[in-house]
């Protein structure tokens, strides 16, 4: 299972597929890097094979075949000879089944028609001799792992670089999700406010001038800043205007009447008993907010209790401080990347079930969030019917 295509030392591959002419492809294409091969046109073939103790570094299979398919060779393969890994191949792929086919353990996915770079990648990618689930080409650009953070917006792709040079910074900044520029009015500086440490002083007030060179309260609040790094994401407030930690809250009076209190900082009475301890709770993280306000109203109906988190960091910190049921998280966020916080919370809370969301699908990060840990894989938009079925799905499977 070290060995990788291309080394001294060859591989020995079974290539499963009711298409001869596709199978022949494969075998030149293997063959020429020094590997052994096998085609068997039929899952049951293959089966035969294995039975006869033959021995194989990998099976590529097929994944719609004639009276059985990748999926039924894959479930068998698993349960007799799981030291194997498999490569499902398909003409007729989708984000859909990459999902269900890594879910039941493929090792990778790769559509058809592929070139010679793609299979060759898939294969090193699967041995650990390359970049895993690849079906790219090592120097071909991938939309997927670009720097995400210099885009404005997913209904504003360009790069806010371009942008700047067109306008200016400043410009820039103020995009909002509207994709439209704030027009502000400059506010007139206080008389205790004092530009050293962006902030009122009172000694800036009597003064007039502050002769420090740097400013005492912020130097004092860095300090505390970092004393407090130890215990990172751990403040979750309830809302910009009522910044008290939701955790002390529900300490104090119950997660029930936490989760029932509104944007105006009153518990909803018609919600107060909708949100019972027992309700399923889910985390919504998205810095979308209108997309996270959608998502709330269209579960809030069928009965969950839901929270929402805009950051990176706040989804860890209410992650890692309450407990829920579920994390509807974003794939792409203004400050991090989904896949990062999947690994996080996956490696402090691996039975919490997490669901990636995302306006960027593909077949590539849909295998790579299923193999990181994920549930399921949504892609958007979604309709209200369907964002209840998958959560459904994922939450009914928890509980059996």
């Amino acid at each position: 299972m070290s060995q990788a295509i291309g080394k001294t030392d060859s591989l020995s591959v079974l290539v499963v597929d009711d298409e001869v002419i596709l199978c022949q492809s494969v075998e030149k294409i293997l063959k020429r890097k020094g590997n052994h091969v096998d085609m068997v046109t039929s899952v049951a073939d293959a089966l035969s094979t294995l039975d006869k103790g033959n021995k194989y570094d990998m099976i590529i299979a097929d994944l719609m075949m004639p009276q059985a398919g990748g999926l039924e060779l894959l479930s068998a393969v698993q349960a007799s000879w799981p030291e194997i890994p498999v490569l499902i191949i398909t003409g007729f792929s989708s984000i859909a089944s990459a999902v269900e086919t890594t879910k039941l353990g493929a090792a990778g996915y790769l559509p058809k028609p592929f070139t010679p770079d793609e299979l060759e990648n898939a294969v090193k990618g699967i041995l650990g001799q390359g970049p895993r689930n690849s079906g790219k080409p090592e120097n071909a650009a991938d939309s997927d792992s670009s720097d995400v953070s210099d885009i404005i917006d997913v209904d504003m792709p360009f790069s806010s670089k371009e942008i700047e040079k067109a306008t200016s910074a400043k410009y820039v900044e103020q995009l909002t999700r509207s994709d439209m520029s704030i027009v502000a009015a400059q506010p007139i500086p206080a008389a205790d406010f004092c530009s050293l440490g962006q902030r009122a002083c009172k000694r800036f007030l009597k003064k007039g001038v502050c002769q420090q060179e740097e400013c005492p309260i912020v130097t004092a609040e860095n300090k505390k800043g970092r004393a407090a790094a130890a215990t990172e994401f751990v403040f979750d407030p309830i809302d910009v205007d009522m910044p008290f930690s939701s955790a002390e809250v529900a300490a104090l009076t119950s997660e029930a009447y936490v989760a029932a209190l509104g944007r105006s900082d009153m518990p909803v009475t018609g919600h107060w008993g909708k949100f019972a301890p027992s309700a399923r709770r889910v985390l919504v993280v998205d810095d979308e907010a209108v997309v996270a306000n959608s998502i709330r109203k269209i579960l809030s109906r069928k009965g969950f209790s839901i929270e929402e988190a805009f950051t990176c960091k706040d989804a860890l910190g209410q992650v890692f401080s309450k407990n829920y049921d579920l994390v509807l998280l974003d794939m792409r966020m203004a400050d991090g990347n989904g896949m990062d916080v999947l690994q996080k919370i996956k490696a402090k809370k691996p039975e919490l079930r997490v669901v990636i969301v995302t306006g960027y699908a593909s077949i590539d990060t849909a295998v790579e969030a299923i193999q990181k840990g994920a549930s399921d894989y949504m892609a958007k938009p979604f309709t209200p019917d369907e964002l209840y079925t998958m959560t459904s799905r994922v939450l009914g499977s928890a509980a059996a």
